[in-house]
């Protein structure tokens, strides 16, 4: 496939010989080959650092539109907008005392909107997604060793629902939040010769906090975990002695997700997102090939071919390439929402709700399967 890939020259922030083959600068067209183009970008980003953050979601906005298709919306944008200066449109341009510039936008996302039906937003409990990888990377591998696959049913998923939703309760608040910022410092790459959390440190907090539930279905959990502490120190010599993705950094599985959903949708895809340093070359070969599992009987995944394949995953500057601004404009949107919904007072999301709700994505991070509660305020 030929999509005018290598280096971005001097647009690019990045350097180096990990992004070397995946940078694109021409613009983005849907063929035969590509199939349909996917921007993507995110807001409400903090790497690894999931707690104790301003934003409690991370929010991925993506949009099935080309380069060449988004370069008229983008100028109408502009235009209807009153925006002169600068030439990249950001989601910051449209909020403040402009009201009138943020109903431009609303107008182009609520139902029957321009872009309506081709936009998605993808979000990302911060600390739903620990709580989830406190199941994975504990009690899943110790299930796996012994034989199970606590993925089939979705066990593993009800799991971590559980220690979240009913978490706070069992334990008290503080000792919740204690818990979870462990479990990210025991977890994340500066971690990796054990100075923040070694495996005692861990289990303490684990014990600690099996001592103190007081509900059923969180002690018998947490009562599974303490029985991890082999699985404990073998992440932790992996995380030493190897140069793996980073566990806790939710964007490269929150990609993959965004991917494979559209081609579930789209059939034949490519993928444009904004980069970030985390998204090495290598990472995208990754990203890319997962990307094509879907989940099947018993919990297994089962790889699909031919139309359901994304061909590639590349990424660009967003002056560059006007579908990555409408992408931003998607997740910056979709932040102010989540914000509101977390109790962070947002007249922008209280602006946007009634457009922005009917585009989350049923297959988001989050600690349940009803995307429309995020049109409720302060209920995170």
């Amino acid at each position: 496939m030929n999509d005018d890939e290598g280096p971005a020259g001097g647009a690019s922030s990045l350097t180096g010989p990990a992004y070397v083959r995946h940078s694109r600068t021409a613009a983005t067209e849907d063929d035969e080959v590509s199939g349909r183009w996917i921007a993507v970008d995110e807001s409400g980003w903090d790497g690894e650092q999931l707690y104790g953050r301003s934003d409690r979601h991370l929010v991925l906005g993506s949009i099935a539109i080309d380069d060449i298709s988004a370069a008229p919306i983008v100028e109408r944008l502009r235009r209807d907008a009153g925006l002169t200066q600068p030439p990249e449109l950001k989601f910051g341009q449209f909020t403040g005392t402009r009201r009138d510039r943020l109903a431009v936008l609303v107008d182009l996302l609520k139902p029957g909107g321009v872009l309506a039906d081709k936009a998605s937003v993808f979000m990302v409990d911060k600390h739903y997604f620990v709580a989830g990888k406190i199941i994975d990377l504990l009690l899943e591998e110790h299930a796996f060793n012994l034989g199970h696959n606590l993925h089939a049913g979705r066990f593993a998923r009800e799991l971590a629902r559980t220690l979240f939703n009913e978490g706070p309760r069992a334990l008290g608040q503080d000792c919740f939040n204690r818990l979870i910022a462990t479990v990210v410092n025991f977890a994340s790459m500066r971690n990796r010769d054990g100075s923040q959390v070694n495996v005692d440190g861990l289990f303490d907090e684990i014990d600690r906090a099996w001592a103190q539930s007081h509900r059923r279905r969180v002690t018998a959990i947490l009562f599974d975990l303490r029985t991890t502490r082999l699985e404990a120190a073998s992440y932790l010599h992996a995380l030493r002695d190897s140069d793996p993705i980073p566990t806790m950094e939710p964007l490269i599985p929150c990609l993959n997700g965004v991917v494979g959903d559209w081609s579930a949708k789209l059939g034949r895809v490519s993928a444009l997102v904004d980069e970030q340093k985390v998204f090495t070359d290598e990472r995208l070969d990754q990203i890319l090939a997962v990307s094509s599992w879907r989940p099947g009987p018993s919990g297994r995944y089962i790889r699909m071919g031919g139309d359901q394949a994304a061909r590639a995953i590349v990424r660009g500057v967003s002056r560059e390439h006007p579908s990555i601004q409408l992408a931003d404009l998607v997740a910056g949107a979709g932040r102010e929402v989540a914000r509101r919904h977390a109790g962070i007072p947002s007249p922008a999301g209280e602006q946007l709700r009634n457009a922005i709700v009917p585009l989350i994505n049923e297959h988001s991070m989050v600690p349940h399967d009803e995307p429309g509660r995020f049109a409720n305020a302060g209920t995170a």
